[in-house]
């Protein structure tokens, strides 16, 4: 047995075991210090290289469970394992409701996101993906508030439909396989059943937030606490990409018009949420209607490796590009939302500037600006697409960073409450905040150049790209700048200015029609979120795989 057998069974067992420590009372009044600790196991894992000769057998448990560290677990597992290891350290700085019940139900994630990601079988992934979907309520409703419920009961409810979906595509995959078997994911998506398919997307596009599928996403990352935010929205929505590009190389073959309406849908998405998070004012809220658009890239990503299943795994350049945007994303959206956190608690001025420029930096890169990590992502986005079109995705994303950082900047900050967590001041506390915020930015703009291949990495060190990556954010700006000088004459076309007009002076006349038609709009997306409509589309779905099902038994 190698060190790779025997450190896979430690890095899933990591989480559990720190779970058993809370039992002891000096480890329970200082419970969030066991959550890096619980993370580093699997980054020293992820850090030693893929292996996936190595595997390991667990007999007796989910009818022998199979672990393994292929290049596709560790492209998922590296920059995730670092994100949890940061983003705990920064939960034990950061001021806590209810820290030990916050630490449980962090570590119980935790465990379910090591254990799908390492699986090498079917059950096992499910068992995982099961355990961090529920144990995820209790981060998204930590502080107990009305706001914090309500988002709860939408994320429970529609991770419901889809772990029903995702169950019943389970049972099946699993009976055709035999008695006692638990498929291998390699391997999986060969000859699989449409209907079956259709379970496994509706399964994980909601994990995903695929578009028509993301009601949940803003309404939980926005009422989380910080720390749980950035690795919701930088790691757990990613496990979907995981499930559905396990499914892709696997042999899961879709008809090409198929594979194009994927690829246009994720676009639609893209664009769509960037509209939206327009509209909105509160920073954590505009950040996950960021995420929105950026799963939109996962799914066009997704559909151009679709596009290229037949006869065999999808192109490497797209798996080189999904690698890249699992990487730079996941690290730059922990950046932001920590920074986020730390801008709302830092009084001198120095300190919000300093955090500006970070938040700058990293929505840059999210931005897909020339020599950062979002550079590479789009290098593999043009070679699917044409070049404007992929351009024109780094401008939204631009103009909503702008829109993010205009926000976050106007807001006064607030004051710091108690800390429960341990016996640090004040100052102490927001330097050690800060180091971690820098190392996560470092990370998310140094790691993605790491994972990338020697053709991305040479593709976004030339000239061509470096141009294609500058007019993107230079329309930004012009955007902007152009829309915040109507905004002051017609405020009806955007967020209305929260400043009452100078004394002597009216208010502004809305531009006629654009008010109504912005309001029209931020009331159609609030309907998306009753569960009178999500009842509605889940019955819809129902419909659909009845009709999937009898079309695919007959002969």
């Amino acid at each position: 047995m190698n060190a790779t057998q025997l450190a896979l069974p430690l890095v899933v067992l990591a989480p559990w075991l720190a779970l058993t420590a809370l039992a002891l009372p000096a480890l329970r009044r200082r419970a969030t210090i066991l959550l890096p600790l619980a993370a580093l196991p699997a980054l020293l894992l992820a850090l030693a290289g893929p292996d996936p000769d190595a595997g390991i057998v667990l007999p007796g448990l989910l009818d022998q469970a199979r672990l393994a560290l292929d290049g596709t677990a560790r492209a998922f597992l590296l920059p995730g394992a670092l994100l949890w290891l940061l983003a705990g350290a920064y939960a034990h700085r950061h001021p806590l409701t209810h820290p030990l019940r916050f630490a449980v139900f962090w570590l119980l994630t935790l465990a379910g996101y090591l254990l799908l990601v390492l699986a090498a079988d079917l059950l096992t992934f499910y068992a995982g993906f099961a355990l961090m979907t529920f144990a995820a309520y209790g981060l998204v409703t930590h502080t107990g508030g009305v706001t914090a419920l309500r988002a709860g009961r939408l994320y429970l409810g529609l991770m419901l439909i889809g772990e029903v979906a995702l169950f019943t595509a389970v049972a099946w995959t699993t009976m055709l396989a035999g008695p006692g078997n638990s498929p291998d994911l390699v391997g999986l998506g060969a000859g699989m059943e449409p209907a079956a398919a259709l379970l496994f997307a509706i399964g994980f596009g909601l994990k995903l937030g695929a578009p028509g599928l993301h009601a949940w996403l803003p309404r939980a990352h926005a009422v989380a606490p910080v720390p749980a935010s950035a690795v919701l929205s930088g790691v757990m929505i990613k496990v979907g990409a995981l499930g559905a590009w396990r499914l892709l190389e696997g042999g899961l073959e879709i008809p090409g018009h198929g594979a194009l309406i994927l690829t246009a849908l994720g676009l639609t998405g893209t664009f769509y949420a960037v509209a939206v998070g327009l509209r909105q004012s509160e920073p954590k809220t505009i950040l996950a209607w960021s995420s929105v658009s950026q799963m939109g890239l996962v799914v066009a990503l997704l559909g151009m490796g679709a596009a290229g299943t037949s006869p065999g795994a999808p192109p490497a350049a797209v798996w080189a590009g999904l690698a890249v945007m699992l990487t730079h994303h996941g690290l730059a959206k922990g950046a932001l939302f920590l920074g986020t956190g730390l801008l709302a608690t830092a009084a001198d001025r120095f300190t919000r500037r300093t955090i500006l420029l970070g938040l700058a930096l990293a929505g840059a890169a999210l931005a897909a600006a020339p020599l950062s990590g979002g550079a590479l992502a789009k290098a593999a986005l043009t070679s699917g697409m044409p070049g404007w079109l992929a351009g024109l995705t780094g401008t939204a994303t631009a103009l909503l960073m702008l829109h993010f950082l205009r926000r976050a900047a106007s807001r006064t900050p607030e004051p710091e409450p108690e800390r429960s967590t341990g016996g640090n001041d004040r100052h102490g506390g927001m330097m050690a905040g800060m180091m971690l915020w820098w190392v996560t930015l470092a990370a998310g703009l140094v790691l993605p150049w790491w994972v990338a291949d020697a053709s991305l990495r040479g593709y976004a060190l030339t000239a061509s790209a470096i141009g294609n990556g500058l007019w993107p954010l230079l329309l930004a700006g012009v955007l902007a700048g152009g829309a915040w000088w109507l905004r002051s004459l017609w405020p009806g076309i955007g967020v209305a200015p929260a400043r009452p007009p100078a004394p002597g002076r009216s208010a502004p006349r809305p531009l006629p029609g654009m008010g109504r038609l912005a309001h029209w709009w931020t009331l159609t997306e609030r309907q998306l979120h009753r569960w009178p409509v999500i009842g509605r589309v889940a019955t819809t779905m129902i419909l659909l795989l009845a009709l999937a099902l009898a079309f695919s038994s007959i002969p």
